[in-house]
């Protein structure tokens, strides 16, 4: 490599120029490496505007250029991600990304879901991809990363019937049961309840709900009104009796504070939580804290007898969704109309819960079949027929 002129700045840093370029450096030996890398990467195709940003600057306006399709709240989730990354990261130049980092990254997402992890390394696989095409790589680091083993995690889940009925009877009891009745009998995300406004989207005489928008919290806390979560989020639902019943006299906002304005996530999360409890007392007489404490209890224990089991309610508020979609499997709803009504761009999400509902019921048609054979075999032996 041919000597280039070093100059020392009144800063104390040296500078060496490469055309219209210049490399700073504290040393000379450092300012002439920065200057030999730009040289090579030349050589071997890099772009140094890409190549020289971190995976954070990188990665977030990827997010921004590149998922513009998705809901806000979707590319909040992406924006985490991205976080999360640059965080392991720090401050490393996407041309030094390896591949022992992307697998040490994915390796410690093995404690979450695997469609978690599948959702992620999706995501970075495809800011790579973008990275190679862009000159800022030679090669995608994801390319030879392999999937973690993820343990086992408890999805959202349908309710029983229990809790179906519990909920049903029990709406008007609480101020948030009507939302509960929305989402077990329409679907709707928590976003779209808390837009929802019952005179302006639901017409008792055509028989529909229709979902018009959702409250979104991607800055944090407090709300924020958009679209809806997915280009398909705006729709129109049936409105099925047992819905209809409990939303008619009722007006305005389906689910607001106390002072009739918009919920910030916190509020409605220990409304939820609040809601949770309330049925916990509807199940076992009274609230946890008085379990065991209250006379009649007293008396069981001086009997020597024991308590029943305190019974708790799980439900999430995905899980009303989860469960209006099962059910419509159950009755027969054809996939296209079941995509319509979830508010869903693709089948991809009603496929998997729709795979998975298959799946148990040819294990209970298998028992079926197991116990009508069982009973035919049965029969031929008490009719005296002999093989």
């Amino acid at each position: 490599m041919s000597q280039r002129k070093i100059t020392k700045r009144a800063d104390g840093r040296y500078k060496v120029n490469y055309g219209a370029r210049q490399f700073y450096g504290k040393t000379k030996a450092e300012a002439i490496k920065k200057r030999d890398d730009y040289i090579a990467s030349e050589n071997i195709g890099l772009n140094l505007d890409y190549a020289e940003m971190t995976f954070r600057d990188y990665g977030l306006n990827w997010v921004r250029v590149y998922r513009t399709e998705c809901g806000v709240s979707q590319q909040k989730q992406y924006a985490k991600m991205v976080e999360f990354t640059s965080d392991i990261l720090r401050n490393k130049p996407m041309r030094y990304i390896t591949v022992t980092d992307m697998q040490g990254i994915c390796n410690r997402l093995s404690v979450y879901s695997a469609s978690h992890v599948a959702k992620y390394m999706s995501m970075v696989r495809g800011i790579f991809r973008t990275a190679v095409a862009e000159g800022a790589l030679i090669r995608n680091p994801m390319e030879l990363v392999k999937r973690p083993k993820c343990k086992k995690t408890e999805g959202h889940r349908a309710l029983e019937s229990w809790e179906r009925d519990l909920v049903a009877a029990t709406y008007a009891e609480h101020d948030f049961g009507l939302c509960a009745m929305v989402m077990l009998y329409a679907g709707l995300r928590r976003g779209e309840v808390l837009y929802m406004d019952i005179d302006r989207d639901v017409d008792f005489d055509k028989g529909t709900l229709t979902v018009r928008g959702a409250v979104s919290f991607a800055e944090g806390n407090q709300p924020q009104l958009t679209a809806g979560k997915t280009d398909a989020a705006q729709r129109t639902i049936p409105l099925v009796p047992p819905l209809a019943e409990a939303l008619r006299g009722r007006h305005g906002l389906l689910c607001t504070k106390e002072d009739g304005t918009l919920m910030s996530q916190s509020a409605f999360d220990r409304k939820f939580d609040s809601y949770k409890a309330f049925l916990e007392q509807k199940l076992n007489g009274c609230q946890k804290r008085w379990y065991g404490k209250k006379k009649e209890h007293k008396a069981l224990l001086a009997m020597g007898k024991a308590l029943p089991p305190w019974r708790s309610v799980t439900i999430r508020c995905h899980d009303f969704r989860v469960d209006f979609c099962t059910r419509c499997y159950y009755a027969g709803i054809p996939l296209k109309t079941l995509q319509t009504w979830m508010g869903h761009s693709d089948v991809q999400m009603i496929t998997e819960i729709y795979s998975k509902l298959t799946k148990e019921q040819e294990a209970c048609d298998a028992i079926k079949l197991a116990a009508y054979m069982s009973q035919s075999v049965e029969k031929s032996g008490n009719s005296g027929i002999s093989a």
